[in-house]
Parts: structure tokens; C-alpha cells; sequence
């Protein structure tokens, strides 16, 4: 099957670039010249990503719907992976004018929420205002209310055009940004987040992905809490200047969603911002979610859990409701058992349900109650939960997308009612893609094992215990340098190996490979990371 291909959309640079006919010249054959002659837009969003104190130390790029690791995932600078919904809507606060063709990203949602609060002391390091979506000489809302459909990226929505009747109708009456990425690579959740919630990219807000070191650890974004998130929040800096006088919170569904809401008290002169998730402790994977609303004990030393959260009833009934809607009562959805998928809460029934729990929150903590601007974050993450599991093709999929957009209207009425017509607005967005099936693309699964074990075999020949890879995330190899060159090699060496790698050498154990592809390359660039702070065709480096 042919492989699909598609061209990257526009998109703001956020610095000067170097035109081809300008770029000085790099070496034939260099680590350089593959990194230049990747896509621009594609290496702008992996340089914004990679920090040189916390990022792995060779990039990967893996062609185009090729993947590297299980779980279909959706990290890269690709557009399937980029491409995501942006949404503005509050009348008499947000233009009612439709699509707009200005290309934006994720960072442009906080700086957009400052000039809606009037609120000048907030400088976004990377975001530009959304200034066609304000409407002129509108006062500050009474509350902003920031949505993101987790992995509810454009592919989902236009698989499942059908599915989203509401959130369409809404469109010309607010500002829908045809043309909008999430801006950096790679595109996982917690960087994402911190992004919107920052107007930064990773290589300034710091957390640029599901792993990264410091102080030469591999660790995880908030397995300290908020502190290796470096820049400040709109809400951490609005909340401290107003006294604290804001409501400001978030409920979301594991820790590494709370880069919207940020660092709580934590932030000189901030108070404890009400936050609650359902994360495991200690959990082995990042996203692993349990039964109650909760928060970890190093969180809540920063952020207040609204205990009664988890009173909120109906739960059941969802499921229930879930269940029947097939016609039949047989504990199962689309023929998956429901018991088997926590108990319900990794269905669609969730969404109604976390949508009456957010109504609590809003109604017991009175947001938009009074004259001083109130900010509320969510994360739904039924979309992303099913692109892993069954992928953005499936009929879960299109049940998803449809439980979202009951849920946006059921949220629209309630603050119609409870915070008043005109006094709030809502910004809807997605804070990365879903992987599109490799049966639909035509693309290969990368097994990890043959690349970590192929390098230390390849370049580990001292005979002592400590292996050369330490971890192969999916953009990303992260190496034990000390341990490389004790061996005599460089990471270019070890990036030029990767680049030979076909089909047959990364096939899983037990995947059958076709054999007019077994020889093809996997890998579009493989190259030290170290090298984007002097690319030719990259705006000059920030540090």
C-alpha cells in the first residue's frame, strides 16, 4: 500500500528564518545538511521543543506515519500530529466573523486571554495575540473557560465530520482559526499544555516532553510537581496581581494537564488554585487514571482538591445510557465490556459525567459570580484514551466525538444560565493529533528493542554493565554520552546508524513484513541534537 503524504500548513515562524538562497553552506553528507534538509516547519517545531539542559540527546524523525514505539503515537511535527482546532467564542467579548485565515499556535491562546482580561503585565515569550477573535471595546468577561479535547486534533474532526453538529453551528458566531498548529515538536500532552497555558514553547517553559533530564536524570514533567515547569502562567502571574482575588482552576485528569493552571502556590505570592485529576500514585506510565478525584501529596502542597468532586452522582447512569444505546442492555459498548474499561470511566460516558462535575465546580466556587474575572481550565481525555486504543478511524472514535460536542452544548447552556449571556467566553482547542491507523497510511510500526539493542551492540564494547541508550522515546534517543565515548564513538556516528535501519531490522517479534518494503528506510533524519543551536536554517539560537 502506498504511504500517504499531505504538505505542512503555515504557520507563524516566531523569529526570522534563513531563506535557502541566503543559508550559508553546510557540509555534503553532514549531520547538518540532514537536518536542514528537513521540511522547515517541521524542524522550526522540533527546535522549539529541545532544550540543550533537558532534551535527549539525538533526534529522530521517523518518516511520515511510520511511528516509533506501540500505542499509535501521535508525537512529531507532522500535520496530522499539529493540526488542531481553535475556537473562540463569547458574544459580545469574541468576534462573530467565522474562519480566519491567520496561521496560529498553541502559545497564542494565552497572550489572546490577557488582552480579553485587559491584563498588560503578561508578556508571552513566544505567543502572538488572536487579535481578530476580541471583539473592539469589549470589557473583561466574567470568566474564560479554556476546553481541550485531548487529542481531538483536525484529522479527528474531519474523519468524523458528521459527528460535531453543535460546535459547527457555533462557528459563525465566534472566531475559528482554519489555520492552527500546536507549534512545536514533540507533541505530547505536557508540554502542550504548559504551552497554552504559558504562551511558550518548550525550549523556554522547560518542559519539552514525557521525559527529560535533570541534573542528568531522566525524570518526568511533574514527578516534583510544578517546579520543572520554568515560566510563569497567565494565571500564576493574573491571580498574584489581582491578590489573589481570582477563582482560578482546573479540572483536568492527570498531572501532567496542569501545565494550563500552573504553579499554584508555588509562584511567589500565589495561593493554592483548585485543582483536581484522578492519577495513580506512583504510577509506572504517565496517564494512568483511577476512580477518584484526587491529588497527589507533593500537589497538594501547591493546589486545593475540591473534595466534593467526588460526590457528584450519575456516573452510573451514564454508563447505563452507554450501554443501551446499541438497543441492547448487555454490559458492553460497541462490543468492548465496559467493566473491563475502569469500570466505565474509559468510555464516552465519562465526558456527560466530568461535565456535571465541572457544573459543580463552577456553581459551588461561584466562577463568574462577581466583577473580578474568574479563569477555569479543563482537559477531556476520552479522545486521546480511544487514539490509542482503537485509533482515530474507529466507531469508539466517532462515539467520542459526539459525547464532546453534547457535552460543549450542555457546558454552553449552563453558563448561559449560571454566569449570564455575554459574561464569559470559551476557548476550545486540542493539544495535539491522533496517529492516523497504519492500515489507513500505510505506515510501520517501529519497535524500540531492535534500536536500543542494535546500538549497544553495535557501539558498547568495554565490558562493563552500563549500556549506551538509556531510554528511545518516539522523536527521541536519549544516550549515556560518558559511556559512548568511553567507547571511542560520537553521536553522529550512532545517528548514522539509526538512518540505515529498514522494515525488517525494526519489525516487532511476530510482525510479518512485506517483502517489497523489507529494505526500506525507516527514518527520515537521525542527527545529535546539538546541532540545532547552530543551524543555518534556524532563526539564531535563544541561548
Amino acid at each position: 500500500m502506498a504511504k500517504a503524504s499531505s504538505t505542512a500548513t503555515s504557520e507563524l515562524t516566531g523569529g526570522q528564518t534563513a531563506s535557502s538562497s541566503t543559508m550559508p553552506q553546510v557540509q555534503p553528507g553532514s549531520p547538518e545538511e540532514l537536518a536542514c534538509s528537513i521540511p522547515h516547519e517541521w524542524l522550526l517545531r522540533t527546535w522549539r521543543g529541545w532544550r540543550p539542559d533537558r532534551s535527549a540527546e539525538i533526534q529522530i524523525l521517523p518518516k511520515e506515519y511510520d511511528s516509533v514505539g506501540s500505542g499509535l503515537p501521535h508525537v512529531g511535527p507532522w500535520p496530522y500530529a499539529q493540526d488542531v482546532p481553535m475556537f473562540w467564542f463569547g458574544p459580545g467579548h469574541i468576534q462573530a466573523q467565522g474562519a480566519a485565515d491567520r496561521p496560529v499556535t498553541l502559545a497564542g491562546i494565552a497572550p489572546t486571554q490577557a488582552e480579553l482580561l485587559h491584563f498588560d503585565a503578561f508578556h508571552a515569550p513566544d505567543g502572538v495575540p488572536m487579535d481578530e477573535a476580541i471583539a473592539s471595546g469589549q470589557q473583561p468577561p466574567k470568566l474564560i473557560v479554556t476546553v481541550v479535547w485531548d487529542a481531538g486534533g483536525m484529522d479527528v474532526l474531519d474523519r468524523w465530520k458528521g459527528a460535531w453538529p453543535y460546535l459547527r453551528s457555533l462557528i459563525p458566531q465566534g472566531t475559528w482559526y482554519s489555520h492552527a498548529t500546536v507549534g512545536s515538536s514533540p507533541t505530547s500532552t505536557a508540554q502542550m499544555h504548559a504551552t497554552i497555558g504559558t504562551g511558550a514553547f518548550p525550549d523556554h517553559h522547560g518542559i519539552v516532553a514525557h521525559r527529560l533530564r535533570i541534573a542528568g536524570e531522566i525524570t518526568t514533567p511533574w514527578a516534583e510537581g510544578p517546579q520543572w515547569l520554568v515560566d510563569p502562567t497567565l494565571a500564576d502571574l493574573y491571580d498574584r496581581a489581582m491578590g489573589n482575588r481570582p477563582i482560578v482552576g482546573e479540572l483536568a485528569t492527570v498531572s501532567i494537564h496542569l501545565g494550563l493552571l500552573g504553579h499554584g502556590s508555588m509562584w511567589g505570592g500565589g495561593d493554592k488554585d483548585l485543582a483536581a485529576i484522578r492519577e495513580v500514585a506512583n504510577a509506572e506510565t504517565l496517564g494512568q487514571e483511577t476512580f477518584q478525584w484526587n491529588l497527589s501529596p507533593i500537589l497538594e502542597e501547591y493546589f486545593r482538591l475540591p473534595g466534593y468532586l467526588n460526590d457528584v452522582p450519575g456516573f452510573e447512569q451514564d454508563v447505563q445510557a452507554l450501554d443501551a444505546a446499541d438497543g441492547k442492555v448487555d454490559d458492553k459498548w460497541r462490543g468492548n465490556p465496559i467493566d473491563e474499561l475502569l469500570q466505565g470511566f474509559e468510555t464516552p460516558a465519562r465526558i456527560p459525567y466530568q461535565t456535571r462535575v465541572l457544573e459543580e465546580m463552577i456553581q459551588r466556587e461561584g466562577f463568574g459570580q462577581d466583577d473580578v474575572p474568574d479563569l477555569l481550565f479543563v482537559n477531556y481525555k476520552e479522545i486521546d484514551f480511544i487514539s490509542h486504543e482503537w485509533s482515530m478511524d474507529s466507531l469508539e472514535m466517532r462515539d467520542a466525538v459526539a459525547a464532546q460536542d453534547a457535552a460543549l452544548k450542555e457546558l454552553v447552556d449552563f453558563l448561559n444560565q449560571q454566569v449570564g449571556e455575554g459574561n464569559w467566553v470559551l476557548a476550545l482547542t486540542a493539544d495535539h493529533g491522533s496517529m492516523i491507523p497504519p492500515k489507513v497510511s500505510g505506515g510501520t510500526q517501529i519497535s524500540t528493542a531492535p534500536i536500543v539493542n542494535g546500538i549497544n551492540q553495535t557501539f558498547d564494547h568495554d565490558g562493563d554493565s552500563t549500556r549506551i541508550v538509556e531510554l528511545v522515546q518516539p522523536t527521541q534517543v536519549f544516550i549515556n554520552s560518558a559511556e559512548l565515548r568511553r567507547n571511542g564513538y560520537t553521536l553522529a556516528q550512532v545517528a548514522e546508524w539509526i538512518m540505515g535501519l529498514t522494515e525488517s531490522d525494526v519489525a516487532a517479534p511476530g510482525v510479518s513484513v512485506d517483502p517489497a518494503h523489507a529494505n526500506d528506510k525507516v527514518f527520515q533524519a537521525a542527527y545529535p541534537s546539538s546541532i540545532m543551536s547552530t543551524l543555518p536554517c534556524l532563526p539564531e539560537a535563544r541561548r
